[in-house]
């Protein structure tokens, strides 16, 4: 059994070809599978800008704003939840949505979680290249303490 699978999603297409993917080659129970979102700073900080005429106030409006999209992601993510439980049929499932710089935070929470296994796709919505990984797959491969599982999610060049 792989006690506990994180499956960092940023809601392409390609995240979810990668729970079926998975289910297909693999029969191993999962026990917890953790979905994480993480919130990019750096649309935190486009969003900020964009409201600053509304506030008076800048910590009331960024928190105004992390609790808006704290509450849409997690939406989201539930929706997803069901989709993976159709597919994976794990034991539990735990949603956790964070703010920051992707990839430190899915390498953060796999320790703070004791993850038997990152599950990755390897394109999220960056899809510019078939030949070149996303750089925040990369800089987890790199940087990871937890063995780590890349699924090619899209069609090779040249079929």
């Amino acid at each position: 059994m792989l006690t506990k699978v994180l499956f960092p999603t940023d809601f392409s297409e390609g995240a979810y070809k990668t729970i079926r993917i998975f289910e297909k080659r693999n029969k191993i129970q999962i026990g917890q599978l953790i979905l994480l979102h993480v919130v990019d700073e750096t649309l935190l900080e486009e969003m900020f800008d964009g409201y600053s005429l509304l506030y008076n106030n800048e910590d009331k409006e960024l928190l105004d704003i992390e609790t808006k999209l704290r509450e849409d992601r997690m939406k989201k993510l539930q929706e997803k939840s069901k989709l993976a439980q159709e597919i994976l049929n794990p034991k539990d499932i735990k949603l956790i949505v964070k703010f920051g710089i992707p990839y430190k935070k899915i390498l953060e929470t796999a320790e703070e979680e004791d993850v038997s296994l990152i599950l990755l796709p390897s394109h999220g919505k960056s899809d510019f290249s078939h030949e070149i990984l996303g750089s925040t797959t990369c800089r987890i491969l790199k940087k990871a303490k937890r063995p780590v599982l890349l699924i090619k999610t899209c069609e090779e060049v040249g079929k």
